[in-house]
C-alpha cells in the first residue's frame, strides 16, 4: 500500500536546503570544526594517554560534544526565535542562577582557583557559555522595544546595562574577568549600533577601564597576568612559560608548518594545547598558511552574519544575529590574540576549534538560531 510518510534524510535536505537557509555561513562554521576536530586527532593522544591512560579519550569526548552539539544546532534551527523574545528576563535571570551555581558545594567544581564549572554528569558545564546566548537575547529584545528610545541614557540605555551587570557580577565573583569583559564588549557595540550616543561610550568605556583597574588591583593573580603581559620573556620557567612555549609553536611552523601530527609542543611543553592554545598548534603543524585559512573562515563568519543581520524580517532579528556574530567572532579574536601575545590570558576558547564542551555545544547551537533567522529574511519575505 502506498505512504506518505517520508524518510528522515528527506526530511533533513527540506530543513537545510528547501527552507532557504544561508548554507554559506552553515558551510563556514562547518570548515572550522572540521579543522578543529582534525587538530584534536593530531594533538590530543599524548596527553589523553598520559591523563587517562586512553590515547583516545578526547576525541572520543569530543565525538560526544559533536552528537550534542548537532542536536543543539538542529533544535535552534526549528525554534522560533520569537520564543526567546517572549521569555528574554526569565533567560536573563536564569542565567545570572546558573553562573552563581559553580559556587554550590555538591555539583560546583573548583579549578586554578576559580569557580567556573558544574558536574551535570557527561560532563562539567561552564555556565557562562550559556548565559551568554540569554543576555545577548535580552539586550535585543531591549533594543527592539526601545527603539530611538536608546539615545536616552536614563530611559534607554541604563535599564539595560543595570540587568545585565546581574550575570556580570557573578562572573567577577567566580572570578572570570575574561567573559565578563567579552559579555560588556559585545552589549556596548549592540548599544552603539542601535544609536546610542557616542560621548556616552566614551563614558563608559573610561568606567569600565577604572572598574577592570581596581578589579586587577583587588586579585593579585591578574595582576600577574597584566605583569606577564607586559614583560613575556622574564622568568621563562615561571609564570610566563605558558606564553613563552606559545611563541615557539608558533615560530616553528614556519610558512608550511611542520605537518600534521608533527607537532613537538604537544609532548608535554605547552599546557593546554587542545584547548585554549590549540591556535599554537595550529601555527606548529599548519604554519602561515593554515592559521591564514582559520581567519580567513571567521573572517567569511563575520560578513556571513552580518549579511544575515541587515536582511533579517525585524528589529529583534536584527539585534540577536548581530549579537550572536559578535559572540562568535569577538570571543575567537580575542583567543587568537592572547595565543600570539596581543593580550593577557583570559581562558576564552577558541570557537568551534578549542575541545571543551559547553562552548562547543553553545556555539552550534547559535549557528543554528542564526540559520533560523536567515529562513525569514525581508528578501525572501518579499518574494
Amino acid at each position: 500500500m502506498p505512504t506518505n510518510k517520508k524518510s528522515p534524510a528527506i526530511n533533513l535536505k527540506r530543513l537545510f536546503l528547501e527552507n532557504g537557509i544561508d548554507t554559506g555561513f552553515l558551510y563556514i562554521a562547518m570548515g572550522l570544526i572540521v579543522i578543529g576536530c582534525i587538530m584534536l586527532i593530531s594533538t590530543s593522544a599524548v596527553i589523553g594517554f598520559s591523563s587517562f591512560n586512553d590515547s583516545y579519550y578526547f576525541i572520543k569526548k569530543h565525538g560526544l560534544f559533536l552528537l550534542i552539539g548537532t542536536i543543539f544546532l538542529l533544535a535552534g534551527l526549528v525554534i522560533p526565535n520569537e520564543l526567546y523574545k517572549k521569555y528574554a528576563i526569565q533567560g536573563l535571570f536564569f542565567s545570572t542562577i546558573l553562573v552563581l551555581c559553580p559556587f554550590l558545594p555538591i555539583i560546583g567544581i573548583k579549578a586554578g582557583g576559580a569557580n567556573r564549572w558544574v558536574d551535570i554528569g557527561l560532563f562539567n558545564l561552564q555556565p557562562v557559555e550559556v548565559a551568554k546566548f540569554f543576555i545577548i537575547v535580552f539586550v535585543s529584545t531591549s533594543l527592539a522595544h526601545k527603539k530611538e528610545l536608546i539615545r536616552d541614557f536614563k530611559k534607554g540605555v541604563l535599564p539595560i546595562l543595570v540587568m545585565v551587570c546581574l550575570p556580570i557580577l557573578a562572573l567577577l565573583k567566580q572570578p572570570d574577568l575574561g567573559n565578563a569583559i567579552l559579555i560588556l564588549v559585545i552589549t556596548l557595540t549592540m548599544l552603539f549600533i542601535n544609536g546610542m550616543r557616542i560621548e556616552q561610550i566614551v563614558i563608559l568605556i573610561l568606567s569600565g577601564v577604572m572598574l577592570l583597574t581596581a578589579n586587577i588591583l583587588l586579585h593579585s593573580y591578574q595582576l600577574q597576568r597584566i605583569l606577564s603581559f607586559i614583560s613575556p620573556w622574564k622568568d621563562p620557567l615561571g609564570r610566563n612559560y605558558h606564553i613563552i612555549q606559545s611563541f615557539i609553536a608558533i615560530g616553528s611552523g614556519g610558512f608550511f608548518g611542520l605537518g600534521l601530527g608533527q607537532s613537538k609542543l604537544k609532548f608535554f611543553y605547552l599546557p593546554l594545547h587542545y584547548s585554549d592554545f590549540i591556535f599554537s598548534i595550529v601555527c606548529e603543524e599548519g604554519g602561515f598558511i593554515l592559521a591564514l585559512i582559520v581567519l580567513g573562515l571567521f573572517v567569511g563568519l563575520f560578513y556571513k552574519g552580518i549579511n544575515i543581520a541587515i536582511k533579517s524580517k525585524d528589529r529583534f532579528s536584527f539585534n540577536l544575529a548581530i549579537g550572536l556574530t559578535l559572540l562568535l567572532v569577538i570571543q575567537a579574536l580575542i583567543n587568537i590574540c592572547v595565543v600570539i601575545g596581543l593580550f593577557p590570558i583570559t581562558g576564552i576558547p577558541l570557537t568551534f576549534i578549542s575541545f571543551g564542551g559547553s562552548s562547543f555545544v553553545t556555539s552550534m547551537f547559535c549557528v543554528g538560531v542564526m540559520l533560523n533567522i536567515s529562513k525569514f529574511s525581508k528578501r525572501k519575505k518579499q518574494q
